[in-house]
Parts: structure tokens; sequence; C-alpha cells
């Protein structure tokens, strides 16, 4: 598990919050994660859950607040409708720019995979993998 592979590394720079991600927008500083991640979310499939998306103008000004200049976002979802709502909500939004634009069915260089990447290539999906950095 994730929680077994921090103990056993000797990372000392990575804080973990059980919660929603969202409330903790409300105190961290401006400009104080160098990375975030959106690891498999709950795609909301029906388009009138849509608003309930993480990435929504109402999340990414938050996000955007809290990343430091050029801190990544990295999304990674098996959904290929997530990724086409991801694409257009970054791109509208115009405070992210996209890299590693060629490399999307290719997992992140340090990338350990989670339970839910394994599920969806057990299932025969294939997982995406994007990234974004904070202009």
């Amino acid at each position: 598990t994730c929680l077994g592979k921090l103990r056993k590394s000797s990372a000392d720079n990575i804080r973990l919050h059980p919660g929603d991600a969202r409330d903790l927008f409300d105190v961290l500083p401006d400009a104080s994660i160098s990375k975030a991640f959106l690891l498999y979310p709950d795609p909301w499939p029906k388009k009138r859950h849509h608003r309930r998306r993480f990435v929504t103008p109402e999340h990414l000004e938050p996000l955007h607040r809290v990343l430091k200049p050029g801190a990544e976002f990295r999304v990674a979802t098996d959904i290929e409708d997530y990724v086409r709502h991801t694409l257009e909500a970054i791109a509208a939004d115009g405070r992210f720019e996209r890299v590693r634009v060629g490399e999307i069915y290719e997992p992140w260089s340090d990338w350990p995979g989670t339970r839910y990447e394994a599920k969806a290539l057990r299932e025969g999906r294939r997982p995406h993998y994007l990234t974004f950095l904070r202009r």
C-alpha cells in the first residue's frame, strides 16, 4: 500500500490528509505546495453530475493559489470522458500549462502505481497520465 511504501522510505516531505482535499484550500498558505495529485477521481459519469468533478473552475482557482509557481498538478484516470473534461477545463482556465503531451499513456518515471490503476488494467481500461504546470 501507499502508506507501507511511505513508512519504508526516507521521505520526510509528504503529508497525507484523510479527508476531502478541498477542505485544505481554506487553511493552506499561498504557494505552499510543490506537487498535487488527482488520482483516479470519481468520474461522475452522468452529465448532470459533472459539476461535482474536481477539475472545475471552483477548484482550479484555489488549487492554483496553493501551488508554487511551476508546481506540477498530475491527474491519473482511466475514464476517457474525464480526460476530455480535464483537458477542456484546464485549457479554459488558462492558469496551467500542459506538459508531457505525447506521453499521455506512459506513467510518470517516479510512479509507483495504485490499486485503481491495477483494477483498470485488469478490466481492460487504459490509464491516462496528465501533467500540468502552474503558470
